[in-house]
């Protein structure tokens, strides 16, 4: 039987109450602090998939999820989530290890 991943969507006005007053670096950095809260809250379940939706604009928010799964969660494994689904890199699947 295959698990279904868990979604998350990190677009800023589905995550925060007041977004329109966030300048582009508040929303980055609420966005990440986000994305931390949630693999913290599977840390313990090895082989949990969690898919989280970013979008395909500049890829700046990619970039930084990127960036925290290499330096703080290097023995998490990630790939972009299926184009089907979440279209072209709109869209990155992070497994628990």
């Amino acid at each position: 039987m295959k698990t279904v991943p868990v979604v998350f969507d990190l677009h800023i006005e589905k995550i925060a109450k007041s977004y329109r007053s966030f300048t582009p670096a508040d929303t980055l950095m609420y966005q990440t602090e986000y994305f931390i809260q949630k693999l913290n809250s599977y840390r313990l379940q090895k082989g949990k998939k969690i898919d989280f939706v970013h979008g395909s604009g500049k890829g700046v928010l990619r970039g930084e999820l990127i960036a925290i799964l290499t330096q703080k969660y290097p023995s998490y494994t990630y790939e972009d989530a299926p184009f089907a689904v979440f279209g072209y890199k709109g869209a990155i699947r992070v497994t628990i290890k």
